[in-house]
């Protein structure tokens, strides 16, 4: 059945030229639509009296509900600290070992030293631990430590610094020996490893090494280092330092020249006190700091 009803149209019209003209209609809005429109612009009109909106010539609107990010930020970062502060107070009470077998409070400890030891350490040490030998800064993520790579050890290195001295051996550097014997030094050294190129400089230099340079004394009969050799069967004092020459990491290098580099010409290293009651200059660590960053450190898959 045809509908006679009168559609209604803007008046608009074109191509009649047939009897068929285009026309416009003026169809209206579903009223759903117009309902929704309607909503946004009293949820518009609601949200300009309640929460800040408006830029004024002294600022813009506050609303009536005195809503800021600023404040919302803070409240946030309130109710973060409150939550930070029970592991902070148990992971005060607790030993590094106490923490490290509760799963929680060590992962808790491990975000927070990695925090710590980005803005303090990381610039000597690198962000992942991985050191620099351009300046002997150690790697964290081996197993070869110098002082000991405990949680302790880490804990006693951090708070209270490490200094670690090898003399020139060179004559011209302020030593007592010759170029030619910083070399047969310099080859023994080599050979601990399994990689001297001279036997009978290896020879020379191992009279050198156990006399009249007494290398051993630090470095230990087999050159182990002074955290695991002896000397003349009697254990070193861990606090020297001395680094282990039979492996295959060395803190400088170890192609040759740079290895004979640090016989003839020393090298001196220092690790600072990062404690609060320290006399170092610039920034500081407390106990818990140091004992985040320790557990931290020693995650890193180096530690002993």
């Amino acid at each position: 059945m045809a509908d006679n009803k009168e559609i209604e149209t803007t008046g608009h019209k074109w191509d009649d030229e047939e009897g068929y003209p285009l026309t416009e209609y003026n169809n209206p809005l579903p009223k759903w639509w117009l309902y929704s429109y309607y909503a946004t612009i009293i949820f518009a009109v609601v949200y300009w009296v309640l929460y800040p909106a408006w830029p004024t010539p002294n600022g813009f609107t506050k609303g009536i509900l005195g809503w800021t990010q600023y404040g919302q930020l803070k409240e946030e970062m309130e109710e973060g600290q409150k939550a930070r502060k029970v592991f902070e107070e148990k992971l005060s009470s607790l030993t590094s070992q106490e923490i490290s077998q509760d799963s929680q409070l060590l992962q808790f400890a491990i975000s927070g030293g990695k925090t710590i030891f980005g803005d303090n350490c990381a610039p000597c040490h690198g962000n992942s631990g991985i050191g620099s030998k351009v300046g002997g800064f150690p790697t964290l993520v081996d197993d070869d430590w110098l002082f000991g790579g405990t949680l302790e050890n880490i804990t006693t290195t951090i708070k209270y610094g490490r200094k670690g001295q090898m003399p020139a051996h060179l004559e011209a550097n302020g030593g007592s020996f010759s170029q030619a014997q910083v070399s047969d030094l310099t080859q023994y050294a080599l050979s601990l490893s399994g990689r001297a190129s001279d036997n009978a400089a290896v020879t020379r230099g191992d009279e050198l090494y156990h006399g009249e340079a007494s290398c051993n004394s630090c470095h230990g009969d087999h050159g182990k280092g002074s955290l695991i050799g002896k000397a003349d069967g009697e254990p070193i004092d861990n606090s020297i330092g001395a680094p282990n020459l039979s492996d295959a990491i060395w803190l400088y290098g170890s192609d040759p020249a740079t290895v004979e580099a640090s016989i003839a010409k020393g090298r001196t290293g220092e690790m600072p006190s990062w404690a609060e009651d320290s006399d170092r200059a610039g920034r500081k660590l407390n106990d818990l700091a140091i004992k985040q960053v320790s557990i931290y450190v020693h995650s890193l898959g180096g530690g002993q």
